[in-house]
């Protein structure tokens, strides 16, 4: 009976662990159309689903560098990278989340170009000279060079 359990629960679990890579992509610019969008709506249930659409989604940056590596301010996570983004209203501050603290560990900030493709967070604000922020959870981080 166990030796039927496993043989049945493994594909399963497989299959559940690939869901992610099934996610369709969006780029940073994407998702700030889809902030535009939000940010003219007087409705909340608009906004509503459209951050609801935005968290089915994975946000892919393609060789960005490295800003800063600090502590995180998710719970969920230990470590936090922070990558600039340049955008026609100004700098998108990408909070990029992350469980491979070994890949982290390799980075340098001010040095280190990555690709990242995550889970799709959040959008916040704070009073920097960021236009905006964005949270990318989940993420899995390829470092291009300076390692």
């Amino acid at each position: 009976m166990k030796k039927y359990m496993i043989v049945t629960l493994l594909p399963l679990v497989l299959t559940a662990s690939c869901f992610s890579f099934l996610k369709p992509s969006i780029t940073v610019r994407e998702a700030m159309q889809k902030k535009q969008e939000i940010d003219k709506s007087d409705n909340p249930a608009f906004k509503h689903l459209v951050l609801k659409d935005l968290s089915k989604k994975r946000v892919k940056i393609s060789g960005v560098t490295v800003k800063e590596i600090t502590a995180s301010g998710n719970i969920d996570y230990e470590f936090c990278v922070i990558a600039d983004v340049p955008y026609e209203k100004g700098t998108i501050d990408c909070f990029i989340y992350s469980h491979d603290i070994k890949t982290i560990a390799k980075l340098a900030a001010g040095k280190s170009k990555i690709d990242v493709s995550g889970d799709f967070g959040r959008f916040f604000t704070l009073l920097d000279s960021s236009y905006t922020k964005i949270e990318i959870v989940g993420s899995s981080i390829t470092i291009l060079e300076g390692k």
